[in-house]
């Protein structure tokens, strides 16, 4: 039974290591594309930063896939905006029981949102989302990063 308990143990951090996207997993992905830019480019895009003349496969290197694309035109031409959002936790206090229900609530990032644990044959819940906030925006013109703002 414990050699059981380890497997599954072994094999749930294999799954969920597995997806974690960071710069380093996803230059390994295109290696000969991110051999073919500059030093300082490969040192700013494995620190996870971006910078003015990116290319979109650059800034995807860098920081991930965008959350959201949009396209916005003025006169001074069309604008690509990718933007980028990190969800913070919302706290659930004063539903019943002596400490509440927070000891009954954890943080899930893939629903961005608090759920209920299933103790004792429970389905889990949704219990609200977390709040969403910007994180990067970023604008192309002609396939190049002409600005980006960057919250800290």
């Amino acid at each position: 039974m414990k050699n059981i308990t380890i497997f599954c143990c072994l094999c749930s951090l294999l799954v969920l290591t597995g997806c974690v996207s960071t710069p380093q997993s996803r230059t390994n992905e295109n290696r000969d594309l991110f051999e073919s830019f500059t030093t300082a480019q490969k040192e700013t895009i494995l620190k996870g930063e971006i910078d003015l003349e990116f290319t979109p496969e650059m800034v995807m290197m860098a920081v991930g896939v965008p959350d959201r694309k949009a396209k916005k035109r003025s006169q001074l031409g069309e604008t690509e905006v990718w933007t980028y959002y990190k969800y913070s936790p919302r706290p659930i206090y004063g539903y019943g029981g002596r400490y509440g229900y927070w000891d009954y609530f954890s943080y899930n990032s893939y629903y961005g949102c608090y759920v209920r644990r299933p103790y004792f044959g429970h389905s889990v819940y949704y219990a609200g989302g977390g709040d969403r906030e910007k994180n990067l925006m970023v604008d192309f013109q002609g396939g190049r990063v002409v600005a980006y703002e960057m919250v800290q």
